[in-house]
């Protein structure tokens, strides 16, 4: 109610971490509040959109209705529904097209739909115009941050030179005259917050987009517009890193009423009086040892409030309960109070640290308070004593439903839908961008240390074009690829011409990415085998919910990228035992015109039950060969008990006759590990490995077991599978790994590997 704030009642309140095997986490102040007088009509699962803007904010994202965004924005009407209510009302609905101006992170492309004649939004889906830069970003707003501090640095020196005595004056300009100079010895750019150079280098690529938002509301009583729905897809990428996000809200109400009474809501204690609380608490706890520290800070809130200029400051503390009963709020009575408590006063101390079970003696619940948006919402939570009947209540939906069964699906992805390759930013090129990092490095026993060169340059209206350029120190061979592509962010389509090293089978040899390239400059153990292209080629990637799909159809020509004048390329074991690279494959030369595809999907929400991803592949070329070969590959995980386990199974078949470089290659760190890669090597293969660990990812003991075979597909039972055997330790998740593996067949040697990314 406006000018009281909002009374919730928990009924029921669940959080899982398929991490942890304990949750121990209070998702109620997570709750959103549907409705309050002042709350934005657009939403972010952010508190940047908590109430409404109506001025542009320069700093933040660019509210696309605020006063002044006509400067940074283009409005174009669409289309029209009428929606016939009971009573014969007539409600008509009019789309409203908003598109940025430039291609900048903090604007908005979208479809916004609104009741023409009360101008209330009933519908939404939009989303960031690009994609940002992490990197970039904050190094724009910390040099902003530093001029705007210049410019707060000079008022302020006019201020005090105006109101200070001139002596004080001098001394307060000495001071910060130092500091400057302190500064500017420690960092040249006189900036300590700037993000360092091999940070931003090494976490490369960084970068974050905002697939898309939809909002929908209802109409309540013929009068009301109240969201029913609101959903956000966004991701984001640190090095090889990456974090999908998906936040899901819905809303249903039992009842809607315009006029009713509201019990006022009780003021949320202050930061001071919650710290010296806590403090007090602490104190009943480990005894008088604690009393100093908890004396000063009593003594510190009691100077705060009888300090400037005889302003009267609250200190509020919560001890009501129920709907009815209000904070204690005393003006500078309070923090006498406070230092009461930091002397012993037992009675006013059994109060405070008390004050939730003296509630709770009375009744089933106890009263907590919230602020929001800086003061201008005020919560109050009526939870219960017992927070057990949260996570058992009965109106919770099952722990691991679908998102189907949750929300509505259907509803929101109509909405995205909008959101079409035709709904950009204005045709608008901006600065090129042209940077090196850890993403673009990569070692191999080819071309040895490879740098790479990346150039950007957003073009606007979708359009992306980059520049690849990159040298190997060993093989001195310059490669290059030129891209062109447009996205909407949920599906891109991509033109590139290029010259390029190629990974035969870069399911498993990494495709030329920072993990192989660690163990291969470690100590010389490259499972890669390679070719080079050259061609041009169209792609399209399209993200789905739960999964990938994308294709290419590509011209080029490829040929051998071995040679001996590469294959003794420098490593660590080298060095120290004269340890050479295995030789790379000699590939074929051969001119074709053909179609590659991935698609990848995820089955099961529950990490307590099984879980399935599925991959397949496929790829048909013409030309000097004419082949087709597709592989289909799916892992499925459980937790039992104690422990995980997980079971990938994989088989790949192929017609016709396929070029040297277009075979499996068997044996590995992916495939079967204590063998050597490409010990076995054919035109059909099939695979199996397993694992049992420990649940707890951040430090996890593995065994594994790996068995498989690859040869020719008219030999598929005559020769014995591989078979290898092994220890492993992982670290966050797989994030870092080691194994100690011992090979059972043909090879029985062991074996150790450092590697990332392999999680269970």
């Amino acid at each position: 109610k406006r000018g009281v704030g909002v009374w919730v009642t928990p009924i029921g309140s669940r959080m899982t971490v398929p991490m942890a095997d304990q949750v121990d986490g209070d998702m109620v102040s997570a709750v959103s509040i549907p409705y309050f007088p002042g709350r934005e009509s657009l939403w972010l699962p952010s508190s940047n959109f908590g109430m409404v803007k109506t001025d542009v904010d320069e700093r933040d994202m660019i509210h696309p209705l605020a006063r002044g965004a006509e400067y940074y924005y283009r409005y174009e009407t669409g289309d029209s529904v009428d929606i016939k209510i009971e009573g014969g009302r007539v409600i008509h609905i009019r789309e409203l097209r908003i598109t940025a101006r430039r291609p900048d992170w903090k604007l908005f492309v979208g479809s916004f739909w609104f009741d023409r004649d009360g101008g209330q939004l009933v519908r939404a889906a939009y989303r960031m115009s690009v994609e940002f830069d992490i990197w970039d970003v904050a190094s724009k707003e910390n040099k902003l941050s530093v001029q705007e501090n210049k410019e707060t640095l000079v008022v302020r020196d006019s201020i005090a030179r105006e109101r200070l005595p001139h002596d004080l004056y001098m001394k307060d300009s000495a001071s910060r005259a130092r500091l400057a100079e302190a500064r500017a010895r420690n960092n040249k750019n006189s900036n300590d917050d700037d993000v360092p150079a091999w940070v931003s280098a090494t976490m490369r690529p960084a970068h974050a987009k905002l697939d898309g938002i939809t909002v929908e509301y209802g109409l309540y009583q013929g009068r009301f517009w109240l969201p029913r729905m609101n959903s956000a897809t966004a991701s984001a990428q640190m090095g090889f890193m990456r974090a999908p996000f998906t936040m899901e809200e819905k809303y249903t109400y039992e009842d809607v009423n315009g006029d009713f009474y509201l019990a006022p809501v009780p003021q949320p204690p202050t930061p001071a009086a919650r710290a010296l609380v806590a403090a007090a608490e602490q104190a009943a706890v480990n005894g008088a040892a604690e009393q100093a520290a908890v004396n000063a800070a009593a003594e510190k809130v009691a100077r705060d409030a009888t300090s400037s200029d005889n302003e009267r400051r609250n200190v509020n503390i919560s001890v009501g309960g129920g709907s009815g009963n209000t904070s204690s709020a005393v003006p500078r009575r309070a923090s006498a109070d406070s230092a009461r408590i930091a002397r012993g006063d037992t009675g006013i101390m059994r109060r405070l640290s008390m004050s939730q079970r003296a509630q709770c003696s009375k009744d089933s619940v106890y009263t907590r308070m919230e602020s929001r948006y800086e003061g201008a919402l005020r919560i109050a939570y009526a939870m219960p004593c017992d927070p057990a009947k949260l996570a058992t209540s009965a109106v919770l939906p099952p722990a691991y439903a679908s998102d189907e069964e949750l929300f509505d699906i259907k509803s929101r992805d109509e909405l995205l839908a909008s959101l079409d390759m035709g709904l950009q930013p204005a045709f608008a090129p901006q600065k090129p961008t042209i940077r090196t990092g850890a993403d673009l490095w990569r070692y191999n026993r080819v071309e040895g240390l490879s740098l790479g060169v990346l150039a950007t340059e957003v073009l606007g209206a979708g359009y992306t074009l980059s520049a690849v350029g990159r040298i190997g120190h060993a093989d001195k061979h310059v490669n290059g690829e030129l891209s062109l592509a447009r996205t909407n962010s949920l599906r891109t389509v991509t033109a590139t011409i290029f010259h390029r090293l190629v990974a035969s089978n870069p399911e498993w040899s990494g495709a030329l990415t920072l993990g192989p390239s660690l163990p291969a400059l470690l100590y010389g153990r490259d499972e890669g085998f390679y070719y080079r292209a050259f061609g041009a080629e169209l792609g399209e990637k399209r993200e789905q919910r739960h999964g990938s799909l994308e294709y290419k159809l590509f011209v080029e020509h490829e040929w051998t990228a071995a040679d001996s004048n590469v294959v003794n390329t420098f490593s660590l074991a080298k060095v120290f035992a004269n340890h050479r690279f295995q030789r790379n494959i000699l590939s074929e030369p051969v001119s074709l015109t053909g179609v590659n595809a991935a698609w990848m999907h995820a089955y099961g929400n529950d990490p307590q039950g099984f879980r399935l991803l599925t991959i397949g592949r496929m790829e048909a070329a013409t030309g000097t060969f004419e082949y087709a070969r597709a592989s289909l590959e799916g892992i499925v995980t459980r937790p039992i008990g104690v422990v995980a386990a997980a079971l990938t199974g994989s088989i790949g078949n192929s017609l016709g006759r396929l070029p040297v470089q277009k075979l499996w290659y068997m044996g590995g760190l992916r495939t079967v590990r204590g063998q050597i890669a490409g010990t076995q090597s054919g035109d059909a293969y099939w695979l199996t490995r397993a694992e049992v660990g420990t649940r707890s990812g951040g430090f996890r003991p593995v065994l594994f077991f790996d068995v498989g075979w690859a040869g020719k597909r008219t030999e598929f039972s005559k020769i014995q599978p591989m078979r290898g055997v092994g220890v492993g330790m992982g670290f966050l998740d797989g994030l870092f790994r080691i194994d100690l593996s011992h090979g059972l067949y043909p090879s029985k040697r062991w074996r150790t590997d450092i590697y990332l990314e392999a999680p269970l």
